[in-house]
């Protein structure tokens, strides 16, 4: 039986600051209409949720109210940054409060052919116990394939690209969980978190960015690294080992500019202006 996912990233949703809304609900009735077997989140459910338990709660539950069973993964605005950056890091408290209102943030789910692996990437440094959740998937993997489910892209060029940025997961955490994976390399990567939707396979790996249901950063604020777009992905898992993602948009969707709205976050500076805006140190 092929299994039919959902998925969608990146929503930012307030309610206090409805910036987005409209836009999810669109997408959430798409959703809705297309029978799908699981919806899965990857990360950034919240516009502040790593400040605010309630903030936090509000993104869980707009996305449970979409309707298929929801399996998600924190991103850096539900649980703050991976620590090996220094501004609003993430921490054991954050994750615990995803875990309450969330549920565990890695977790496995076997599908016929499949094993979904569900990683917290923000949280690898510190978060001992997922590693142990990975090692036992990797153990009982058979002869499944294995598609990752984490906030981040492994690398926004192949894995041995030594740069730090933003936009994926730094290097030694990359290396880190390459190592944990040895020979049992995943057939597919699946996140979120760049805003930009592509579909490549690099490494070895099919990857697949989610782009997000909320906004775009214009190409004064960021590089294109793919399509800049708003969205959702359908994915599809056969019980034989192929696998399928197509995008999917909506009619009448808003394609808003982060950079051009500074009341959301803060004013942004271009890349013009600081070019290594989404370096870290």
């Amino acid at each position: 039986m092929t299994v039919r996912i959902a998925q969608v990233s990146d929503a930012h949703l307030s309610a206090d600051k409805p910036f987005f809304a409209g836009n999810f609900a669109r997408i959430a009735e798409d959703i809705r209409a297309g029978g799908f077997d699981f919806l899965v989140a990857t990360g950034d459910l919240n516009l502040l949720g790593e400040n605010d338990e309630a903030a936090l709660a509000h993104g869980v539950r707009a996305h449970a109210a979409i309707g298929p069973e929801l399996l998600c993964v924190p991103g850096n605005h539900d649980v703050g940054n991976d620590t090996a950056r220094p501004q609003n890091v993430a921490t054991p408290e954050r994750v615990a409060r995803w875990n309450r209102q969330a549920g565990p943030s890695a977790w496995v789910r076997d599908l016929p052919g499949w094993r979904l692996v569900g990683l917290d990437c923000q949280s690898l440094d510190f978060h001992e116990a997922q590693w142990a959740v990975l090692a036992e998937a990797l153990s009982g993997l058979g002869t499944r394939q294995l598609a990752l489910i984490q906030h981040m892209p492994l690398s926004v060029g192949d894995l041995a690209d030594p740069r730090r940025l933003y936009w994926s997961m730094t290097p030694p955490m990359r290396a880190r969980l390459m190592q944990a994976l040895g020979e049992r390399r995943p057939a597919v990567v699946i996140s979120g978190h760049v805003h930009q939707w592509r579909d490549r396979v690099a490494d070895g790996m099919r990857q697949v960015w989610a782009p997000s249901t909320a906004f775009i950063l214009g190409d004064a604020f960021q590089p294109s690294y793919g399509s800049k777009l708003v969205g959702w992905v359908e994915h599809a898992f056969h019980p034989d080992g192929r696998y399928d993602a197509r995008l999917r948009t909506v009619d009448g969707l808003r394609l808003d500019d982060i950079g051009q709205m500074p009341q959301v976050y803060r004013a942004m500076p271009t890349l013009a202006e600081r070019p290594d805006l989404w370096d870290t140190p």
